[in-house]
């Protein structure tokens, strides 16, 4: 509470940082649908296909998009003109540039048995900008809410107070399958597929998009990392941290001969050597850095959107 007769403060509240998910319920699309689960399950019979996030499924090579077939090909064009959309939204206008010109960097299907799902990942690979999927059939399952849903996570970090209910999930946001339905997002979007619980196949198409003229920018540790970074990490670290302990300890001679021309420091030797490796290794890693940051050339900060 506040004191008597203290004025209250301006309090101003801005939600940050929205993530825009465009959904598309495309109208009339049974004969679509039903050429594409033909030539889906062609590849689906003859190839083992691939594991990603996918768990108890099958998961087609990442070419989809080059497939022959005339309905791939008419996917691809709603592919595009929802991606149009998106753009608008996220460039402002209706910028020729950006509505057009969009990419599939990568194209794929998915179909899950029974008890068939996806692990929650991204699609951070690439110059990749956009992410998407469509639904193509269901398999006969009548109840689409068991019919896995595609959940979006919230991995902001962002601590919110937890609902009355208690449900500790109930920030994710679900799509419920229907055949004809796409959803595109930004790559980053961390997602995942819930068991399919029908009794027949659910065969659905992912999809990743760039475009020339918007370039697709993250924060270094959000890129996904390869496999041999995922399994020999220590290994691959060599790769830079060698070079970059070697230019450390040129900094490390000369730091430790300024250090033993100060005062005699009731400190230990041992203490005084540490915090003069420290203080190295960060100083070379701050002009790391400091000359990876673009837009501040000639001392000027680069623009940022202003809170208030």
């Amino acid at each position: 509470m506040l004191d008597a007769g203290k004025e209250a403060p301006k309090v101003i509240v801005r939600d940050l940082f929205a993530t825009p998910i465009v959904v598309c319920e495309w109208p009339r699309t049974e004969r679509l649908n039903g050429e594409l689960r033909k030539a889906i399950m062609a590849r689906y019979e003859s190839s083992p296909g691939l594991v990603s996030s996918n768990r108890k499924g099958w998961h087609s090579k990442f070419d989809m998009h080059k497939w022959p077939e005339p309905c791939v090909a008419e996917l691809m064009e709603m592919v595009k003109a929802a991606a149009s959309n998106m753009s608008a939204h996220l460039v402002g206008g209706a910028d020729k540039k950006y509505l057009d010109n969009w990419q599939i960097k990568s194209c794929w299907s998915n179909i899950n048995p029974p008890g068939g799902y996806n692990q929650p990942h991204n699609h951070i690979a690439g110059n990749t900008l956009l992410s998407g999927f469509y639904y193509v059939d269901l398999g006969g399952c009548e109840e689409r809410g068991y019919a896995g849903r595609t959940i979006f996570q919230d991995r902001s970090g962002i601590a919110l107070p937890a609902r009355p209910d208690g449900d500790p999930l109930a920030r994710e946001y679900a799509v419920v399958p229907k055949p004809g339905v796409m959803a595109l997002f930004p790559a980053a979007q961390m997602h995942y597929v819930e068991p399919y619980r029908g009794s027949g196949l659910r065969i659905s198409v992912a999809f990743n998009l760039g475009h020339p003229d918007l370039e697709t920018v993250y924060y270094p540790d959000m890129r996904e990392q390869d496999w041999w970074w995922k399994n020999f990490r220590g290994l691959m670290l060599l790769k830079t941290k060698v070079p970059e302990k070697a230019k450390a300890m040129t900094r490390f001679a000369s730091y430790f001969a300024q250090e033993l021309r100060r005062p005699q420091s009731n400190a230990p030797f041992w203490q005084r050597v540490k915090v003069t490796r420290d203080r190295a290794e960060a100083d070379e890693a701050e002009a790391r850095e400091a000359a990876q940051i673009n837009g501040a050339a000639n001392g000027r900060l680069p623009e940022k959107n202003r809170l208030i």
